[in-house]
């Protein structure tokens, strides 16, 4: 068998898309993830619920390579991912992260070319399909993003994410400054474009209803580690035992 071929095969075995094992993340001392495990498959949607502070966003910041990880493995199609951000970019991973990383003084053009960190095939760009999910997003393509209301930022923010076809696409509260109807015009747009193209997402948010509504499984982070969440009419337990 050829180096190529047995590289195959590892990856096959240790299953495609994102997975998080043992992962612990600590901040000047304090335990903040501890032993943490979750996979996200090509093309699933997963939500990621919890309390204020449980470690949600500090779970997406750690896969990407903004937060320091104190051990565990995060793999993406069975490679171990490093722990920069450029390369965590480069290999494939997306990061939205809390209040969208508008850059208001640029273009929303101009925003989403910064999306694209990799080489992608020109017939692998997901632009097209982008461009019929978010029509405001090319309505206003020259317009400066600063100007635009909280939902149209995060359909810009989105198809940032989106433009260069990553395997996984992490979202951080998406909800966040949305009234309902453009919430549900976000996330629906997402998981079909998700689903379509085999883009595994890790969506974290407090909107537990959303979440359940169009997740294809959600977890609870609580303690430092998650659990499934399959009661969704059990907020009380979830939230506040």
């Amino acid at each position: 068998m050829t180096a190529v071929s047995q590289e195959g095969t590892r990856r096959e075995q240790a299953g495609a898309g994102l997975s998080i094992e043992d992962l612990h993340v600590r901040f000047s001392g304090a335990r903040v993830l501890d032993g943490l495990s979750l996979a996200v498959a090509p093309g699933e949607i997963v939500g990621l619920a919890g309390r204020n502070g449980a470690g949600k966003t500090t779970t997406l910041r750690a896969v990407s390579g903004l937060a320091a990880r104190s051990r565990g493995v995060i793999s993406l199609d069975g490679v171990p991912l490093p722990a920069r951000p450029e390369a965590v970019a480069r290999a494939g991973v997306a990061h939205v992260p809390e209040g969208r990383g508008i850059f208001a003084d640029l273009t929303v053009e101009e925003n989403i070319r910064l999306g694209i960190v990799r080489k992608v095939p020109a017939e692998r760009t997901l632009r097209g399909a982008l461009e019929e999910a978010f029509p405001a997003v090319v309505r206003l393509r020259d317009q400066k993003a600063g100007r635009l209301s909280g939902g149209e930022q995060q359909m810009v923010a989105l198809f940032r994410g989106l433009i260069g076809s990553p395997r996984v696409l992490l979202v951080d509260e998406m909800s966040l400054g949305l009234s309902p109807r453009a919430l549900r015009t976000a996330i629906e747009a997402l998981a079909a474009l998700g689903r379509a193209h085999g883009i595994g997402v890790l969506v974290v948010d407090q909107n537990s209803r959303m979440l359940h509504e169009h997740c294809d499984r959600v977890h609870l982070l609580g303690d430092g580690r998650v659990r499934l969440w399959e009661d969704a009419s059990d907020i009380a337990s979830a939230y506040f035992e």
